[in-house]
């Protein structure tokens, strides 16, 4: 993802570092001193023997001579159709672009310009690519030349070199073709040819399409990834490639739980092509498909060969700190028993991806939400199983938060149709843990919490706030321009109580234009206003929500941040006294529920949401008092009209019963 864009989706990952301000940090991101060259000690370990660097490939960006707009793309596009050439077979290594351009950055080198071999030697003792191959783009009226050359970092010493010449019109990946298969004779494969059209897609629009999405993944800008990889899978229907990136951005949108996404499909085929792709490539995939379906076990298989197959491969570390943090799974230990993922794990592979590629600033992402979580952000804790998952949970994330338990229903049997497969992936979690942050991060039993001195929990929740608020910051340091980075602070300023200032974080996302679909900044705006006593302006955004349709759907029983929008929504409608919206909320809401659970336990879990809380450990929705009281006076007045509503009943009791007395 990405993303994040793994991290993105996922949300996973982490570290304790407070950073003391916003200015005093490093380009990265990172606090001083800042780094100069190779993170770790690579620049200072010997090079491989040369049989060996013949076979590491350092692909640099072409060069695009001629100047000429229409064939600028080919300046990175260059490296990743070489890649895809060479990457089907296994003796070979090709530095992959995550890796490439933050190290080029690292060392002052920009793509597209001449790069001198000494520079390059330190960049090959970072990345292990020992083989620097560089090239030129030439278009003169209607002839098209690609010239490449291929040098030894530690000699200098030129090991191959070729020029393509052709016409402008001509498919480009001839020339790659070419070029690929110098390098493959170069580095001892005689026999072997490079065809990239296999190895991809026989359809050049498919892949100009592919090359487009990929480019737009690389700068977080997910809607036209999504867009031009749509596009590649509808020309090539074949496309492996496509369709795992196309998996991969799709997960960005919290839909992601409906059981009928479309992400499912675009995952399974890609497995199902997984035989067309590199060994590398493929497995990754074959994670990729298992780590959405909530198929731990064999994800956690693939990537860990993965990482020990290449311990710099960061989209295995970032995928498998992803499923550190996802991993639902209860195994026993000495002392009792413990879950099988971890967010220490998660934290020193989130900074170990950060290392490797300072530009994951889905790492960031995961980094703020699992501090958020230990800082009390709904669902403010992790499910735990003590048997493998029912097939299909359709789900990682739904597994991992086992949504229905922040309403209340953590390790109820299933309702209405209990032998069916659907019932049982919603029966909730054997264990519910909350995470607090000590010296590290911990898992307590939320059964458990009331023995812990308040102090303790506050003091808790106080070291993670300050540590969401530190990566926070260093993410809008490395990406002022990126709404994720924005709209992630405003949830951060939101837990410390500072609302205003969250409000204008959120404004700037909005401005910048929000592309991971986790929830509608309308609606977030909408809690902030609510929490800031603004009731007129917080009902008039949920009035516009519920005229386009927001309210409703299985998504809203089941998704944290849409069920806490729904409920902030109901309670205002009640505060402006609107019943006829706040009946129709109720009933869709207690029967969606009542799709797998008794009615009375549906009702119950429905009054005990909208109820919400001041404070709580796991509390799912927190409402101010002063809305609480507002409200129930709303109902008691209604009541006194309209007696006889249960469910208006039964929230009133439940309100009365849970507010404070004066």
């Amino acid at each position: 993802m990405s993303p994040i864009r793994h991290g993105a989706v996922v949300g996973a990952l982490l570290a304790a570092l407070v950073v003391r301000s916003a200015g005093a940090q490093c380009p990265d991101g990172t606090p001083p001193p800042c780094r100069r060259g190779a993170p770790g000690a690579a620049a200072t370990s010997p090079p491989p023997a040369e049989r060996d660097r013949a076979r590491t490939f350092l692909i640099l960006p072409f060069r695009n001579l001629s100047r000429i707009p229409d064939y600028q793309w080919l300046v990175e596009a260059s490296p990743t159709m070489l890649a895809d050439a060479l990457g089907q077979w296994t003796e070979l290594t090709v530095v992959p672009d995550e890796r490439l351009y933050p190290a080029l950055r690292r060392h002052a080198l920009q793509p597209g310009e001449v790069m001198d071999l000494a520079s390059l030697r330190r960049v090959a003792a970072e990345t292990g690519g020992w083989t620097a191959v560089t090239g030129e783009i030439i278009v003169t009226g209607e002839r098209l030349q690609v010239s490449a050359r291929a040098y030894d970092v530690v000699t200098q010493r030129q090991v191959a070199r070729t020029r393509f010449e052709g016409r402008a019109t001509d498919d480009v990946r001839q020339a790659y073709d070419q070029i690929a298969t110098v390098l493959l004779r170069a580095a001892g494969l005689e026999q072997a040819s490079a065809d990239l059209g296999t190895a991809t897609t026989r359809s050049l629009d498919a892949y100009r399409a592919y090359l487009r999405g990929v480019a737009h993944l690389n700068r977080a800008e997910y809607r036209q990834a999504r867009e031009a990889l749509l596009d590649a899978v509808r020309i090539d229907s074949l496309f492996a490639q496509a369709y795992g990136k196309l998996a991969e951005v799709s997960l960005l949108a919290f839909s992601v739980l409906d059981p009928d996404h479309p992400a499912y499909g675009y995952a399974e085929r890609a497995a199902a092509l997984s035989n067309r792709l590199p060994p590398q490539a493929a497995s990754h995939v074959r994670a990729l498909r298992s780590l959405l379906n909530a198929d731990f076990t064999v994800a956690r298989m693939e990537l860990a060969g993965l990482v020990a197959q290449d311990s710099n491969d960061v989209d295995a570390l970032e995928d498998l700190a992803g499923l550190e943090f996802l991993d639902p799974l209860l195994v026993a230990t000495p002392t009792g028993e413990r879950r099988r993922g971890s967010l220490n794990a998660a934290t020193r592979l989130s900074r170990r991806v950060l290392d490797l590629d300072p530009t994951r600033h889905g790492a960031f992402q995961g980094l703020v939400v699992i501090y958020s979580l230990a800082a009390g952000q709904p669902p403010g804790a992790v499910a735990g199983y003590r048997h493998e998952l029912p097939r299909p949970v359709r789900s990682s994330v739904r597994a991992w938060c086992s949504c229905d338990f922040e309403l209340g229903l953590a390790g109820q049997p299933p309702g209405r149709g209990s032998d069916s497969a659907l019932a049982l992936q919603f029966a909730g979690p054997d264990l519910m843990l909350v995470p607090l942050l000590r010296d590290s991060l911990e898992l307590v039993p939320v059964d458990s919490l009331a023995a812990l001195p308040a102090e303790s929990l506050a003091a808790s929740r106080a070291r993670a706030r300050a540590t969401a608020r530190a990566w926070a910051r260093r993410w809008l340091v490395a990406g002022p321009a990126e709404a994720e980075a924005h709209r992630m602070t405003a949830r951060v300023l939101e837990l410390d109580g500072n609302y205003e200032a969250a409000l204008r974080e959120l404004d700037i996302a909005d401005s910048l234009g929000v592309e991971a679909e986790a929830e509608a900044v309308a609606a977030r705006r909408m809690i902030l206003l609510g929490k800031l006593g603004r009731l007129d302006d917080a009902r008039r955004i949920a009035d516009s929500l519920w005229g386009v349709h927001y309210f409703g759907g299985e998504l809203f029983a089941t998704v944290p941040a849409m069920t806490e929008a729904y409920a902030w929504a109901t309670n205002l409608f009640a505060a402006a006294g609107d019943f006829g919206r706040v009946r129709a909320a109720l009933a869709a809401f207690s029967a969606r529920l009542a799709l797998r659970l008794e009615p009375a336990q549906a009702y119950a879990a429905t009054v005990t949401l909208l109820s919400g809380s001041e404070s709580g450990p796991v509390a799912p929705v927190v409402l101010p008092d002063g809305l609480r009281r507002v409200v129930r006076e709303a109902l008691r007045s209604e009541q006194a009209v309209s007696p006889g509503d249960p469910l208006l009943g039964a929230w009133l009791r439940t309100l009365s019963a849970a507010l404070p007395k004066r």
